[in-house]
């Protein structure tokens, strides 16, 4: 078993594929005969019906391996009717596949772990560092069933996923529409093209990042450091929290963590809670139904996810509504945006262990940020914007009408992020760690690094085989971008980067000043 996990290993960073039939080759006839010895493999002749025994034995300990973290009850490896379907199906309890969907996960994580382990130093070292968390298909090594023939397809466990655009798109939503593997095109006025499809799974992954430059300090490489498979579209919320648990508990850094819309629309029970839970702070970007007021405690309304007086002007509510309406210019919206600074609820301190904290009103202290009638000191500050409470019968709010108030860490949930919405902080850590993660999804998927889009790099079906295999693919990724890294630049941070020269094939021309000229 140690033999073939080695060879797994080899083959994903030699062949960049994890074939069984090159991994046999490569144990039993590319290894020296010392390593053979020292992982007990027997040398075997290199002939037709040894190398078919040996491959025999390879296979049969690998679904042995598999089996014990299988937790899909489906028959895979061949295209059957529904009746033989049903009949094949493996009696397994929800209780089991949780067990072993949570064994699945563990096990290909242990697999992962090792490939940054020697870099956590320097993570954590590095002032900027966040995290992002993203999910990205890639296709498996069969069909999509046929309705036609009435089969299913040779790999069950996975879902076909569509990438539509509407007759008029909306540029603020998301591009990539997670469809479940039953969706069906949809006809008349509300047809969507089909920009790409394809049947596979969804591997959420998590790479790390940098928040903001630092001018004197080298940026560690991108790295996955932690990932899970799912069929398309199936529980993105709680598929990327399982991601941050295993990555947590391998000694991942936590901090800033971006996320796209797909993940803020999440039930907070799933994915929000659980992430800043483990230390994480989210940063999300807001569809338009997301956008103003989304939730209220204790009288302080929360808009794109911080908390505000309630009494707020009302253009600085829908600073990004009326942006993105066209209503006002880029201009306008940035200044209302920072404008909202002064209306924002002050932390009084850290949350404590529970995850409640205290905030300030902002027009309460010795130093307040607005003037309000409610709070009589206030007003002696001249140069602060004024609030203008509405007149009620009833008893102000409780932000109104105290100091300052707690926020209980399900209010608002399900939107709340750690940095202001658009600022230039957001900006930064937002929008450089999702182009992180978007390009590690490129290097991943290109044919001359991983080939994570190719099936062919991975041809055993079944969800439990494809997350193993996958994260000896994600390992060879991270110590392929590890070792060039540590060419690139020197062990100490404080020594300037220096690249290695390139080496040349071409003649340099310091050659013909060393030459004479020879008599014909």
């Amino acid at each position: 078993m140690e033999a073939l996990l080695v060879g797994l290993l080899l083959c994903a960073v030699t062949d960049r594929n994890v074939l069984l039939s090159g991994v046999n080759l490569l144990l039993h006839h590319r290894l020296t005969a010392r390593s053979r010895d020292s992982l007990g493999i027997a040398p075997r002749p290199l002939t037709a019906n040894s190398v078919e025994a040996s491959y025999a034995v390879v296979r049969r300990l690998f679904h042995a391996m598999v089996a014990v973290f299988d937790d899909s009850p489906t028959p895979k490896n061949r295209r059957l009717t529904e009746t033989e379907f049903a009949a094949r199906l493996v009696p397994l309890s929800d209780g089991q596949r949780d067990d072993r969907r949570r064994l699945r996960d563990w096990v290909g994580n242990r697999v992962l772990a090792p490939s940054f382990t020697r870099l956590l130093h320097t993570l954590r070292a590095y002032p900027a560092t966040g995290s992002c968390v993203d999910a990205t298909p890639f296709r498996t090594h069969a069909r999509k069933p046929s309705r036609s023939a009435g089969t299913t397809s040779a790999d069950p466990d996975a879902g076909l996923y569509l990438r539509t655009t509407a007759d008029k798109p909306d540029p603020t939503e998301r591009s990539t529409s997670r469809t479940p593997r039953s969706a069906t095109k949809i006809t008349g006025k509300s047809a969507k093209k089909i920009l790409r499809e394809l049947f596979g799974y969804e591997a959420t992954l998590l790479v790390n990042g940098s928040t903001h430059p630092v001018d004197d300090r080298i940026a560690p490489p991108v790295l996955v450091g932690g990932y899970t498979v799912e069929p398309p579209g199936h529980r993105p919320g709680g598929a990327a929290a399982d991601v941050l648990r295993q990555a947590v508990a391998n000694g991942w850094p936590t901090g800033l963590l971006a996320a796209d819309r797909a993940y803020n629309n999440s039930d907070p029970d799933t994915f929000q809670l659980p992430a800043r839970a483990l230390g994480f702070q989210p940063l999300f970007d807001y569809r338009d139904d997301q956008l103003g007021i989304q939730a209220e405690h204790a009288g302080a309304i929360q808009v794109e996810g911080r908390w505000h007086c309630p009494h707020m002007p009302a253009a600085l509510i829908h600073a990004t509504g009326d942006f993105r309406e066209q209503r006002t210019d880029e201009q306008t919206w940035r200044q209302r945006v920072a404008a909202r600074t002064d209306y924002e609820l002050r932390p009084k301190a850290n949350p404590d262990a529970e995850g409640h904290q205290r905030m300030s009103c902002p027009a309460a202290g010795p130093t307040p940020a607005v003037r309000c009638p409610l709070k009589k000191q206030s007003m002696r500050f001249t140069a602060k914007p004024t609030v203008t409470p509405a007149t009620s019968p009833v008893t102000p709010p409780a932000i109104c009408g105290q100091q300052s108030v707690t926020i209980p860490p399900e209010a608002g949930a399900k939107h709340h992020q750690a940095l202001p919405y658009a600022t230039p902080r957001w900006r930064n850590a937002y929008h450089t760690l999702r182009n992180g993660i978007e390009g590690t999804n490129g290097y991943l998927k290109d044919p001359a690094n991983v080939g994570l889009e190719s099936s062919g790099t991975r041809r055993i079906r079944g969800i439990a085989a494809t997350t193993f295999l996958l994260g000896f693919q994600l390992a060879a990724s991270n110590l392929r971008k590890h070792a060039h890294w540590h060419h690139a630049y020197p062990a100490d941070p404080s020594t300037p980067p220096r690249r290695r020269p390139r080496r040349r094939h071409t003649r340099p021309l310091t050659e013909w000043t060393h030459r004479t000229d020879q008599p014909r």
